[in-house]
């Protein structure tokens, strides 16, 4: 691709970005650098996430967190409480950390330099680059999965194995060398509109003359096999119209989140694991209808619900929190418990008599 393509390419792109471009809440246009806080919220939340789910996420964090202080001082809990039903909870500790590490160790200050921003938890070479580029004005080689797949399109390249340093030699061939973040941020705007993953719409592409694209692969969605694992979950409640639940820990999926007690997640659909409590011989608990359904990145997961009545256990194990439907809301859930809870409670409302 010669020097005249690229930069009719890079003039379209950057008229693209003056009059096209989305509108976002911590984006500041025209030349201008975003605010680093603002900038480290939202590049933390979009690592695997839709700009669309995260907008709502977004602006009330930042009404419970509007700095870096604010953040830093918080309850863990309260932060994971913002977070909830955003998944991957494991970058809200992160972000706590990296809060708590910036107030102490530079003076208050986020970092401008990639190479220190990428020893915070969590932050690895995109969200580090984005992060100097964005709030900073560094010119970084802003690269993420769209920009990557905007790149292999312009060269028509095929291949889902080019290696990082092949891609950002290509991407020094395609960006400017002033203004980085603006046009980093209009590629991704542009793969939103026109260069999308699937089926993307050459045909009224105002790039088409300038790329070498030529259609590769077949753009029906293929959906992958994931997975698939099992649990029980104990819906254990009293007569008072309380449940039990309980923090998972730290090091596994969801760690640091509140569930419902639950049996271990494995691949073995048939599940025995009531180790953990003894019932009354002469109870029989039961098990719900329906099978909750929750899908994670790289399984899904099936629960089935039991419910148990606390007075008819004779030795529980489990170590936990008794709350209602209201007190449920001050301990950070994720989505799936949420599922568990609200599917549980309205069952044990209809069937109360019987059970």
């Amino acid at each position: 691709m010669n020097n005249i393509r690229i930069k009719i390419l890079q003039r379209k792109m950057k008229l693209y970005y003056k009059k096209s471009s989305r509108v976002l809440p911590w984006r500041i246009k025209n030349q201008k650098n975003q605010d680093p806080y603002k900038t480290l919220i939202s590049e933390i939340m979009l690592q695997q996430t839709r700009v669309k789910a995260v907008l709502d996420y977004y602006k009330n964090f930042l009404k419970k967190f509007p700095d870096l202080k604010s953040l830093a001082l918080a309850n863990e809990n309260d932060i994971l409480i913002a977070w909830s039903g955003l998944g991957y909870y494991r970058r809200a500790r992160n972000l706590h950390k990296t809060a708590k590490i910036i107030i102490k160790e530079y003076d208050s200050k986020i970092p401008s330099d990639k190479i220190l921003l990428m020893k915070f938890p969590g932050i690895g070479e995109y969200t580090s680059s984005a992060i100097a580029s964005f709030a900073f004005g560094k010119e970084e080689l802003v690269i993420d999965t769209n920009v990557e797949r905007f790149i292999k399109r312009i060269f028509n390249i095929n291949s889902s194995k080019l290696s990082p340093i092949r891609i950002k030699e290509l991407g020094e061939i395609i960006f400017p060398k002033k203004n980085r973040g603006d046009f980093a941020q209009a590629i991704m705007d542009f793969s939103n509109d026109y260069c999308t993953k699937l089926s993307p719409k050459c045909s009224s592409c105002i790039l088409s003359k300038y790329c070498d694209y030529k259609g590769f692969g077949n753009y029906k969605k293929i959906k992958l096999k994931k997975n698939k694992k099992y649990c029980i979950s104990y819906f254990i409640y009293d007569s008072k119209e309380l449940f039990l639940i309980r923090r998972k820990p730290i090091e596994e999926i969801l760690g640091g989140m509140y569930e419902v007690p639950s049996s271990i997640w494995q691949s073995n659909e048939k599940i025995a694991d009531m180790g953990v409590i003894k019932l009354d011989k002469s109870y029989n608990p039961m098990f719900l209808k329906k099978t909750i359904k929750h899908e994670f990145s790289h399984f899904t997961l099936f629960s089935k619900v039991m419910i148990i009545k606390k007075e008819k256990i004779i030795k529980n194990n489990i170590k936990g929190k008794w709350v209602d439907k209201n007190t449920i809301k001050t301990y950070p859930i994720s989505n799936l418990t949420k599922k568990i809870i609200d599917y549980s409670l309205e069952e044990v409302a209809s069937l109360r008599k019987f059970l």
